[in-house]
């Protein structure tokens, strides 16, 4: 049990624990034993195992007081107002109005819903019965269907009336969840659900294998992309041409995969098929395209339209954007992928980060740059100017690049093991903008310990792209800093050990950026 308790989770504990003392003290003034034993310490116990099963605090709040009321043998009417309510048996209005989904904007609340069951994941945990996406005519939610409330299955394309279900919250992402206090029963009720189309803004980070000048079968209308020249149902064929982008968006704090057809790709790039036909005939090679696909994209902010589909974002439209990078709507869910997010991180966060550690003993098991600010730091985004650039192998070529990013430089080196990296910083030209996305390396330097990023990707960018991003680095380092100082980050504790809790030099680093006064 940690020697802390965040001041949400306190809150909790507390409102459980004056509900089991009132209905002791209402048993008493009738002339009857105190019925609970419970205290503080053993209800703060159960919320904190729950809620690190990712049970969310409602339904771990309902969880304890209902085990709580069974164990000392009470049925519903036995009990307080107060422990009716926290146990899910009260608390909300006897004729409650339907409830859009997009409307739903608070967690803890009962609303009564009509949607449909659009789609159904496999649940993560065994405590989950159920878990997808409803959809009505406003939008599209999460929801979770528990399996201690013993409800019907419900089946994909179905539509239901659902009373009695509780919002719920989780890092600014609503859902529903359906707990032994809901209702439901399947409905004629027309509902046109909404088609799924949403906006979202991210950065692209990775341009995968698979983007640009592709052929896919055609025979009998197959379209799956040939390799090496054969359809793995059709055998050998020579095919046709097509256009694609596959890529990876993120927000430096999830990402989702997402793909763009021919149309979107020429949109958002300016290439036809037929430019990227000749390209590739031109060098002799497809990649000329994927390359110049991730020259283009790579680094600069996106807001993309379109819809999920499978494990995929499917682009419909997409515009270079400022916006605020956003991917927290749960209807993305089946396209998010287990990829470490590139945080945004200043040069002053990053070279701080000298200690690093990993979450488990696996043998591919990550390996994070621990922050001043409580941070993980994995895989990580800069863009910034890169001033200078020089061999520095002994026996064979192995790049430092110095990019200036934020009011100090990050170092970046790049060797055989990456060498489209290295390639560019052999021909880079000085300075210039580049964005740069990179794994978190420590290395000992003497009795100090410098840190650099790996590079995955070196692109060059343009002056918008780099303030943008200064922008974005800026607030994503101000909310860590405030996290940190709520004593709530992940990693707030380890931090402190590791670095002291004085982070007023990265607070001062940060005013000083603050609408990029420096310039």
């Amino acid at each position: 049990m940690s020697s802390t308790v965040a001041p949400d989770l306190q809150d909790r504990i507390q409102t459980i624990s004056d509900a089991f003392a009132a209905f002791d003290e209402s048993r008493v003034a009738g002339g009857s034993d105190p019925t609970f034993a419970l205290d503080q310490r053993d209800i703060e116990d159960q919320l904190e195992r729950m809620c690190a099963y990712r049970v969310p605090m409602d339904e771990a709040v309902r969880t304890i007081v209902r085990k709580a009321c069974t164990d000392a043998d009470l049925d519903r009417d036995d009990l307080t107002d107060d422990l009716a309510k926290l146990a899910g048996y009260g608390g909300r209005p006897q004729k409650a109005t339907r409830t859009m989904l997009n409307s739903i904007d608070e967690a803890d609340k009962w609303v009564d819903v009509v949607a449909e069951v659009v789609e159904l994941w496999e649940p993560r945990s065994e405590k989950i019965a159920q878990v997808g996406l409803l959809g009505d005519e406003s939008g599209r939610l999460k929801f979770v269907v528990w399996a201690s409330a013993d409800l019907p299955e419900l089946e994909e394309g179905g539509t239901y009336e659902f009373e009695s279900v509780v919002t719920d919250e989780y890092q600014g992402r609503f859902s529903v969840s359906c707990n032994s206090a809901t209702s439901i029963s399947k409905t004629d009720q027309s509902v046109e659900v909404s088609d799924g189309t949403i906006e979202v803004v991210g950065s692209i980070v990775d341009v995968q294998e698979g983007s640009g000048l592709i052929k896919r079968c055609g025979q009998d209308d197959c379209t799956r992309v040939l390799r090496n020249g054969r359809c793995a149902e059709h055998g050998q064929r020579d095919g046709d041409f097509d256009l694609r982008i596959k890529a990876i968006l993120d927000d430096g704090e999830r990402s989702v995969s997402v793909l763009f057809n021919e149309e979107a790709t020429e949109a958002v790039t300016g290439i036809s098929l037929d430019d990227a036909t000749t390209m590739a005939m031109d060098a002799l090679s497809t990649d000329v395209v994927a390359d110049e696909i991730s020259d283009q994209l790579l680094g600069r902010r996106f807001r993309l339209a379109g819809s999920v589909f499978g494990t995929y974002f499917l682009v419909d439209h997409a515009e270079r954007c400022s916006d605020e990078s956003d991917l927290s709507d749960d209807v993305l869910e089946p396209a998010v992928t287990a990829r470490q997010p590139a945080r945004r991180v200043l040069a002053q966060e990053l070279n701080a980060s000298t200690q690093t550690f990993q979450e488990s003993d696996a043998e591919r098991a990550p390996v994070f740059g621990l922050s001043p600010t409580g941070a993980a730091l994995n895989r990580v985004l800069i863009v910034g100017t890169l001033t200078e650039t020089r061999d520095v192998g002994s026996d064979s070529e192995y790049w430092q690049g110095r990019v200036y990013a934020g009011s100090e430089p990050v170092f970046v080196y790049a060797g055989q093991y990456q060498p489209d990296a290295m390639d560019t910083l052999r021909n880079a030209e000085t300075p210039s903008y580049v964005a740069v996305i990179g794994k978190h390396r420590a290395y000992e330097s003497g009795d100090r310990t410098n840190v650099a990023l790996e590079p995955e990707r070196i692109v060059s960018v343009d002056a918008e792209t780099r303030d943008e991003w200064l922008d974005e680095a800026i607030a994503h380092t101000r909310a860590r800093l405030d996290t940190h100082e709520a004593g709530e980050s992940p990693f707030s504790d380890e931090a402190e050990a590791a670095y002291g809790d004085d982070v007023d030099e990265l607070i001062e680093v940060v005013s000083s950026l603050d609408g990029h006064e420096e310039e």
